[in-house]
């Protein structure tokens, strides 16, 4: 457990607080590129505690100004996105990507007022399909974007698969992630028989687990058993400072990543993706939200999306199930064909974690040895923030854009293999598969360890 004051270093992010300058070291992403076009409508965002608007100027340069213009606070929401620049409705004040004011028509022509104003702007850049943004001190000189390897795969070998707002905190949405032990639980069918569309399915229900500390963050392995002479092992990384890889390289070779944004305290950005190092995959590469199934059938990503929730941050990623409904639990599937009765895997996880607060207390929790990779993200993440706060010291990965390209790893060994070597090389991007792209079983071997089909 953690004391108040530790769960206030770990979950803050609002300005001044230490967890969120930690966070505006870094790029962070946050918009598909494809949501704005060129003079296209502008979008309501909120990073960091922040609100901005998110835009892609007459050139094509994307943007992120802050919402309240600098001369009566309205919104630039509402402004005209025209001649390279977000204009003011309300005056016609109008500004730059840079947030320099190039434009201020009520004033009189000899009037410099305008070199005196400026905008709150963010620096923005694009990369695997994605606009990202830099919050911190370093504005004329950022640190390098993350050099993730989905980033730099041709466009068809990455999927977006889904997006959704968790109105909960960052760090227990991203601790889900690193939590093995309960995927033979909350994403399991009931039956071994059953089609694996209802879950996945495991004997072996309490994983041991093996956590190092890596350049790029803590790696951990949860090792199973698979037969006389084999270990089944699943791999996770917790990547500097919002990113999970749940187990990977399985089924047809493709790589996951979990992206955890903290919106505020209270609020979390969730992105999922997958790529594949080498190989093309299906689909347009953007998420398409389908609806739930009444037979309890497991549907990919977060389920439907509302309409566009006018007014409100990230207005057409908020899901249809949410706490309001109880995640539109199907009581009947519970009890027929999945442990759960919620009707997706993802959603699984959301209904969870924002089931246990805004901000979960963890003063009164009790973690037992499955949660040794939480334990020591937690410290990492922490360690981090007060080096930077108490030393200047730079947290990991900002100046080493090459420490993003990792991988997680779902493989089988001999029991006498040391893990961390065997996955060495695939855990650093590089190489084949240790067990040539690990397959789910035939039909039928439903027991075997590699049917675990945790996440969509």
């Amino acid at each position: 457990m953690l004391s108040q004051q530790e769960i206030d270093l770990l979950c803050r992010v609002g300005p001044g607080t230490p967890m969120g300058a930690l966070m505006r070291q870094y790029w962070l992403p946050v918009i598909y590129s494809w949501e704005l076009e060129p003079d296209g409508e502008p979008q309501r965002v909120r990073v960091l505690g922040e609100n901005l608007i998110a835009y892609r100027d007459t050139n094509g340069a994307p943007g992120f100004i802050g919402e309240s213009c600098p001369h009566r606070g309205a919104s630039m929401f509402f402004g005209r996105n025209e001649e390279a620049g977000l204009r003011c409705v309300y005056h016609g004040w109008k500004f730059d990507t840079t947030g320099a004011c190039v434009d201020m028509p009520n004033e009189p022509a000899e009037s410099n007022f305008k070199h005196k104003i400026k905008a709150t702007a963010y620096r923005a850049a694009e990369a695997g399909r994605l606009i990202w943004i830099y919050m911190g001190p370093r504005q004329d000189d950022p640190p390098g974007v993350p050099q993730w390897e989905w980033c730099t795969v041709p466009e068809n070998q990455l999927q977006h698969q889904h997006k959704g707002v968790y109105e909960c905190n960052w760090m227990q949405s991203l601790e889900g992630e690193l939590d093995s032990s309960h995927a033979p639980f909350l994403h399991s069918r009931l039956r071994a028989e059953d089609p694996g569309s209802f879950g996945g399915w495991t004997k072996d229900l309490s994983p041991r687990l093996e956590t190092v500390e890596t350049d790029a963050g803590v790696l951990y392995g949860a090792r199973r058993v698979e037969d006389d002479a084999h270990y089944y092992w699943r791999t996770t990384q917790f990547v500097f400072p919002i990113y999970g890889m749940f187990p990977g390289g399985g089924d047809d070779g493709t790589v996951p990543l979990s992206i955890y944004l903290p919106i505020d305290d209270e609020h979390t950005l969730h992105m999922g993706l997958r790529y594949h190092p080498t190989k093309a995959l299906s689909g347009d590469g953007r998420p398409h939200p389908v609806p739930f199934k009444e037979s309890g059938e497991l549907v990919p990503g977060l389920g439907p999306i509302k309409p566009e929730q006018k007014g409100r941050m990230y207005s057409h990623w908020w899901t249809e199930a949410d706490i309001r409904n109880d995640f539109m639990l199907n009581r009947k599937a519970q009890r027929t064909v999945t442990y759960s009765g919620i009707g997706a895997g993802r959603l699984q996880d959301t209904a969870m974690i924002v089931s246990m607060g805004a901000i979960m207390d963890r003063t009164v929790e009790h973690l037992g040895t499955a949660d040794a990779t939480i334990i020591r993200v937690r410290r990492r993440l922490m360690q981090a923030a007060i080096a930077l706060r108490d030393q200047g010291t730079t947290p990991p990965l900002v100046d080493k854009p090459e420490g993003y390209r990792v991988r997680s790893c779902m493989a089988i060994l001999p029991k006498d293999a040391d893990w961390t070597e065997r996955l060495h090389d695939w855990h650093h991007a590089a190489g084949d598969h240790p067990t040539g792209e690990f397959r789910t079983p035939a039909p039928g071997v439903a027991d075997h360890p590699a049917a675990q089909v945790w996440k969509s």
